[in-house]
């Protein structure tokens, strides 16, 4: 009689177990779901590009608490996450969490490119898909470094991994350097020389947008100072002061499309942003900023800034205007941004597409692209479009008016 019983009160025992286990495992899956639907939530409103914000986070439950661990881009933004998760009542630890830059890195966080031309990569590694380009004298914020690679932020933003020469330096060094007067490289293609000898020693190539130091204005040339320190002098028809560049530029139907035309025929590239070669977003990015104007990296960025124009009625653009092209919204897919050009009036346009070239959206036009006419979506204004529209000057930015 008393084995029956026991062994019943045995396989109840068991099953109570069995059930706590159960609903701690329930409760467990169900925390960790609420810190997963947390962290996107986190990560669309603090971080919502991957292109231009770090936010690699993950967070498990321990006890009562919930654990962080990972990267985030900035000590504002990590306070920032661990106050979301406080507003759902949930006590966070997040010490394993590490907000960049690196505190390996000390003091050393800002740096300018020093090479006329820098490839910056998606990962710090040659064979790595190119992300992006950097020209001399671009400021970076250093936020990483790994193996003699160093993760960088450019002035639209983007992220990604370099090894070409960048003069790292301390914000007091930064701040220095910012103050000091510029000189803008105006001309395609141009050199830095030894003298103000033609045949004189080359210390560097220049490409249009380049920015250096000016130590001496001489009649015919501007003596130059590279942010590691080399010096040279610059042909005066091919550079302008920063200073005055920037109070004179302004982004015209005219100007856009003449600085546009300047770049006829320089070969594509992928990740490109300079008059050596170019893809479509760098095209319209350098073309832009040489007319004061700074756009984000990206196409389906740039798709974002400025005033929408209407073309349901029919597509009649002025010079100037972005054309997107792409695949358009259908059903559950998103419309997805894939080329950008330039308008230079009506249904004619100027990209990068093998080479910088003409085409148009007009059937009846030598030019016709029926490729791009079946993948147009929508244009965007710049010229005239406020601030409050993403349209950046560069004469608003501190770096470039001489303010660190």
């Amino acid at each position: 009689m008393h084995r029956p019983l026991k062994a019943l009160r045995l396989v109840a025992g068991t099953l109570a177990a069995l059930l706590l286990l159960l609903n701690a495992a329930a409760a467990q899956t169900e925390g960790s779901k609420m810190i997963t639907d947390l962290l996107k939530e986190a990560k669309q409103k603090l971080a919502p590009d991957r292109r231009t914000a770090v936010f690699d986070v993950q967070g498990e439950p321990r006890g009562d608490s919930v654990v962080l661990t990972g990267e985030i881009h900035s000590a504002d933004m990590k306070r920032a996450l661990v106050a979301m998760f406080i507003e759902h009542g949930l006590k966070t630890l997040a010490d394993s969490l590490t907000a960049l830059p690196q505190s390996s890195l000390g003091e050393k966080t800002r740096g300018v490119i020093s090479v006329s031309v820098a490839n910056i990569r998606y990962k710090p590694d040659h064979p790595a898909e190119l992300a992006t380009q950097a020209l001399l004298g671009s400021p970076v914020r250093i936020l990483k470094k790994e193996h003699g690679w160093l993760y960088v932020q450019t002035p639209d933003d983007y992220l990604g991994w370099t090894d070409d020469d960048i003069q790292v330096m301390t914000s007091a060094e930064y701040e220095a350097w910012v103050a000091r007067p510029k000189v803008i490289i105006t001309a395609e293609v141009s050199s830095v020389r030894a003298s103000k000898e033609s045949g004189s020693q080359q210390i560097g190539d220049i490409v249009a947008g380049c920015i250096l130091v000016l130590k001496r204005n001489a009649r015919t040339h501007f003596e130059v100072e590279y942010p590691d320190a080399r010096t040279g002098f610059v042909r005066k028809k091919d550079a302008a002061r920063l200073d005055v560049y920037l109070a004179r530029a302004k982004a015209t139907r005219k100007s856009i499309v003449s600085t546009a035309k300047r770049f006829f025929g320089i070969p594509y590239f992928w990740g490109g942003t300079s008059a050596k070669a170019l893809d479509c977003s760098g095209f319209t990015k350098t073309v832009y900023y040489l007319n004061g104007i700074q756009l984000p990296r990206d196409a389906s960025q740039q798709a974002f800034v400025g005033e929408s124009v209407d073309t349901t009625g029919g597509i009649n653009l002025q010079p100037g205007d972005l054309l997107f092209f792409g695949a358009k919204t259908k059903g559950e897919r998103k419309e997805h941004v894939t080329h950008v050009a330039i308008s230079i009036g009506g249904k004619r346009f100027i990209h990068a597409s093998g080479q910088v070239r003409y085409n148009s959206l007009d059937p009846k036009d030598p030019d016709f692209s029926e490729h791009r006419l079946k993948s147009f979506l929508r244009a965007q204004r710049i010229i005239g479009a406020p601030d409050s529209t993403g349209v950046r000057l560069l004469a608003h930015i501190p770096y470039y008016n001489g303010k660190p």
